[in-house]
């Protein structure tokens, strides 16, 4: 997660204040047992799989199904018909001594049921099955303007139920996944999340990213560690200090709530734990790696533990991403992350991520996240936003600000001015950083409706004169239309511009005005009349 550049009169949150000392002070008081509420579905990853099961949202395969691509296939597809959460009880390839290990896919996917369209979503945050989109978007925006609750360590943990160390470590003999047949590599990580620590201990960081075993060695795994990543911030503290590694681990199947704020796009030094425990009412409980003075979720299904070497690297990717392309490129070097220890549960269970086409967990988790953020900074700095909302259909490419236009009418400005306000405040967060795209709509538009935002863009954007392009701003390297130009030699930094922000309104709408009605049922016919077709619907059309 990235450092927040502030600019001048730019009022960005400072949600947990001294939150360092409070870290502090929990971490010496320790308990001797795993209590209750942490084993609500929120913040019990076995939990959770028992509602999804008695919820009708789980599918128990014990079919024999192997890890190189069937295990993935079935969880895409899983995405894209909106099918039950897939788990695979026997995966081929698992290691008879260790038990390691029985996958989920899709543990953040969508619901065929309307009703319960983001009910995967809601658990994960401890909320009602039938939550909505503001729902989920103001119950994280409440959070990260509450207290922080800071962990509690206790001494058992179900994770400490088996401790492996040295050689009893073998990836090789695991049943890591082969997710899309192109990868560069099995990836053990798709939807855990790292957990390090700066030198000085006054900031922890728990981020989700994409992790691959490196072939043939049995205890070496590689990944990412971009300059806008939080992850590389907290390395360069130790880096800078001249030491050789970073103290490091990584967590598969913990708490549900921790990996989802894993993902958020948090401000730097802000440390997810905390925040967890605000989102949940509760602290979450943790407990001290064996092998570094990192703490863990207590009731993860596995954890590793090592160190990210500062000097040596391995080739990394390529990999099918949020984007929904899967590139042939060259793999990249990135760090070694070297394993010192293993500890997890009986029968651990590993999620699985398989990124592509929307939608998977890198739109549900990592764009609902980018979204609550960025409307909370907006809301701060005086915008007139109504909601905000990236469309899963979009690829974490798209933010949607619904525009408040009785609150645009008072501030006076032109779709020129407005469009480079919202630019100066989103493009300066690390939400911001990572997404590139920004469209200003009125709020007649329902933003969670893919078919409403393609209607209002075909017919309210004005080629030429409603779009503000940002070319020198930072932002996520990972974009197609950008790594595609650097590679054809037309940009030299994949990192910097191909942001903009897009005018959707129509000039009316700036002076608080429309002077049109959608021409659609729900708003081209009298109240009465929809009502009384929608009662007698169902006789003429049943389902």
């Amino acid at each position: 997660m990235a450092h927040i550049i502030t600019p001048k009169n730019l009022h960005l949150p400072l949600p947990f204040c001294g939150h360092a000392q409070l870290r502090l002070l929990s971490m010496s008081a320790v308990q001797s047992n795993v209590s209750d509420e942490n084993k609500k579905p929120h913040l019990n990853f076995r939990s959770l799989i028992s509602v999804l099961r008695q919820q009708d949202d789980l599918v128990d395969i014990k079919d024999a199904v192997s890890s190189n691509l069937e295990a993935a296939a079935i969880t895409r597809r899983v995405y894209e018909t909106l099918a039950p959460a897939p788990l695979f009880h026997n995966v081929s390839g698992t290691d008879p001594k260790s038990g390691l290990f029985k996958i989920l896919g899709a543990p953040v996917g969508l619901r065929k049921n309307r009703r319960e369209r983001y009910a995967r979503i809601a658990l994960q945050l401890g909320l009602p099955v039938m939550s909505s989109p503001r729902d989920i978007m103001q119950k994280l925006i409440d959070t990260k303007n509450g207290k922080p609750i800071s962990p509690i360590p206790v001494l058992d943990a179900p994770v400490k139920q088996n401790i492996l160390q040295g050689n009893q470590i073998d990836l090789t003999k695991w049943p890591i996944p082969l997710l899309h047949y192109l990868d560069g590599g099995n990836y053990l990580g798709t939807y855990g999340f790292h957990v390090v620590e700066t030198l000085d201990k006054s900031w922890t960081s728990w981020s989700i990213s994409r992790a691959m075993h490196i072939a043939g060695e049995p205890r070496s795994l590689t990944a990412p560690v971009m300059d806008g990543q939080h992850i590389s911030h907290v390395r360069e503290t130790w880096i800078n200090s001249g030491a050789q590694d970073t103290p490091w681990a990584f967590v598969l199947g913990g708490p549900p709530a921790a990996t989802f704020v894993a993902g958020m796009p948090l401000p730097a030094k802000v440390s997810e734990d905390g925040y967890i425990g605000a989102l949940c009412g509760s602290p979450i409980e943790v407990v001290k790696c064996e092998t570094n003075d990192l703490y863990v979720p207590a009731n993860s299904e596995l954890v590793i533990e090592g160190r990210i070497s500062t000097s040596k690297s391995a080739l990394e990717g390529p990999m099918g991403e949020y984007h929904g392309y899967l590139f042939q490129d060259e793999p990249m070097n990135e760090p070694l992350f070297q394993i010192d220890c293993v500890t997890h549960r009986n029968n651990p269970i590993v999620p699985i991520s398989v990124a592509g086409t929307a939608t998977d967990e890198t739109h549900t988790v990592w764009g609902i996240s980018i979204a609550a953020e960025i409307m909370d900074v907006l809301e701060k700095n005086g915008f007139p936003v109504d909601f905000v909302w990236m469309p899963f259909e979009a690829q974490s490419c798209w933010i949607v600000v619904s525009i408040d236009i009785e609150k645009l009418a008072s501030l006076a400005v032109e779709a020129k001015e407005l469009c480079r306000r919202a630019g100066d405040i989103i493009f300066k967060t690390h939400a911001g950083w990572e997404a590139p795209k920004v469209l200003l709509v009125g709020d007649d538009v329902d933003i969670t409706d893919i078919s409403q935002v393609v209607w209002a863009l075909a017919t309210r954007y004005r080629p030429g004169s409603d779009e503000h392009v940002f070319g020198d701003i930072e932002g996520i390297p990972m974009l197609p239309y950008m790594t595609r130009a650097k590679k054809n030699k037309q940009i030299k930094n994949p990192g910097i511009g191909g942001r903009s922000v897009m005018n959707l309104l129509l000039p009316p709408e700036f002076e608080g005005k429309r002077d049109w009605v959608q021409s659609s049922f729900a708003c081209a016919f009298p109240e009465e009349l929809t009502e009384i077709v929608i009662k007698k619907w169902k006789n003429w059309f049943p389902e």
